[in-house]
């Protein structure tokens, strides 16, 4: 009973899409707290470089605030006082890049925290940056896929009003280390990221302008600010005159916050074409130009089952004894991407990820339900739910319906179609006498990938895509 419980909860807040906060603190002008407001700068070299020779631990405190910082992973965090903790928050794979920060900011969020981002949310303001090989954009190709990578995070900003995120732009580099046109990319990644476009209807995101601070008009780090010319680190003044600058940026953007300001403007469906998100991010494909907002209602299934577009806010998950990430990636099965579900069960943990959609009379004239998959080790045990709304009760929640699952097994890296007729759908036993006790497709409301396997540990990763109805002849 206890499963029973925790799909209840999932439910309850998928649908009343409440922000999920670790901390009860709200922002305000440091004089007027009882306690001063908690900045963290997550950071690699060039952040650090800020730290030392930029003064920025001096001069936040001397303002009022407490400032943390926390490096590479071998580094860990570094508190109010300069002190090296010896703790690191297990940054995955030691990836500041823009595809890593995706990943970051697609974790589930756990109480207490139990990942990079679950940490990062007990503060009050967010610094986070990249470190300058990832100003080295050499194609649009991958220009678009950090677009994409940021509307994605940006979504999970939003979903946290009471913090202050204030990402940067990328450093730039020495002119050896990139070309003319990958430098030109970043300069125009930089000029993308403190548009009107990205910020805009975002109140508590704020974005510190690196790049142009430390570049010249070809985009690549100033003559002045460059210890030689293959090392792309900006030198002792570059930290000095930018650290004074950066330290001001983030005082004016505390003092001018107002927690709690909700975001005010939609993302196009067709602006995120998902190459990344998790915990309530990751959707299917809006068709065409389609949007659906909550006063739409739910989607259904062919907006959701191609993992294309940003229908996200319907996606849920849980996880118990056991950590779970999950994003969109590219490329998908004969698609741009895919669903990527990566966990870590320990023996009688369990976890998954699921969406609601609307109930459709017509999956009655289907046959059953097919998915693509692969992973990346054959043997992965994976539950797959279908829940059955009680056309009785058209007002019961969701987290009333009962699920009924059949059992999969992965078996390798190769994409493999997964075909299942309604015939092997089973109530879940776990669901007790609850709810109605024949399955019937019309009334199914939501879907789920099951990860628990009872008592023996399981990792992993698995890629899905193309959830579709199998038709009849």
């Amino acid at each position: 009973m206890r499963r029973h419980h925790l799909w209840r909860l999932v439910f309850v807040l998928a649908l009343t899409m409440a922000p999920l906060s670790l901390t009860a603190h709200v922002v305000t002008p440091a004089a007027a707290q009882e306690r001063p407001v908690r900045i963290l700068f997550m950071h690699h070299s060039t952040g650090g470089g800020l730290i030392w020779e930029g003064g920025l631990r001096e001069e936040f405190t001397n303002l009022g605030y407490e400032f943390w910082d926390h490096g590479y992973n071998e580094e860990g965090l570094v508190d109010n006082n300069g002190n090296w903790l010896g703790i690191d928050w297990a940054v995955p794979d030691d990836n500041t890049d823009p595809d890593g920060w995706n990943l970051i900011f697609n974790q589930p969020v756990t109480d207490p925290a139990s990942n990079t981002l679950s940490h990062m949310l007990a503060f009050d303001v967010i610094l986070f940056k990249s470190c300058f090989p990832a100003s080295d954009i050499d194609s649009e190709e991958r220009f678009e896929e950090y677009r994409r990578y940021y509307l994605s995070i940006r979504d999970v900003m939003g979903r946290y009003p009471n913090k202050l995120f204030i990402p940067f732009t990328t450093p730039p580099l020495v002119p050896n280390a990139t070309s003319p046109e990958n430098a030109a990319r970043a300069q125009r990644w930089a000029e993308y990221l403190t548009s009107d476009e990205y910020l805009e209807g975002h109140p508590n995101v704020r974005v510190f302008d690196l790049f142009h601070h430390l570049a010249d008009e070809n985009g690549t780090l100033k003559a002045e600010y460059r210890g030689d010319e293959w090392d792309s680190h900006p030198n002792t003044l570059a930290n000095q005159t930018v650290g004074a600058i950066l330290v001001d940026f983030v005082d004016r953007a505390i003092l001018d916050f107002t927690p709690g300001e909700p975001v005010t403007q939609p993302v196009p469906a067709d602006d995120v074409a998902q190459a990344g998100v998790t915990s309530s991010d990751l959707e299917g494909a809006a068709h065409d130009d389609e949007e659906v907002s909550p006063d739409e209602g739910l989607p259904s299934l062919d907006q959701i089952g191609d993992f294309e577009s940003d229908l996200t806010r319907y996606w849920w998950d849980w996880a118990e004894q056991a950590t779970l990430s999950w994003s969109t990636v590219q490329p998908g099965h004969d698609s741009d991407h895919a669903l990527q579900l990566t966990f870590d069960l320990a023996s009688g943990g369990y976890g998954g990820i699921g969406v609601n959609f609307a109930a459709n009379p017509a999956w009655e004239d289907a046959e059953g339900i097919s998915f693509y998959w692969r992973a990346e080790k054959a043997g992965l045990t994976v539950r797959f739910a279908l829940a059955v709304q009680d056309p009785t009760q058209p007002g019961a929640e969701p987290s009333e319906a009962a699920p009924f699952e059949t059992s999969l097994v992965t078996s390798g890296d190769e994409w493999e179609q997964v075909t299942i007729p309604w015939t092997d759908f089973a109530k879940a036993e776990w669901f007790g006498d609850a709810g109605v006790d024949e399955f019937d497709p019309a009334n199914v409301i939501w879907l789920a990938f099951d990860l628990g396997s009872g008592e023996r540990a399981q990792q992993g990763t698995i890629w899905i895509d193309d959830i579709r109805l199998v038709m009849g002849d």
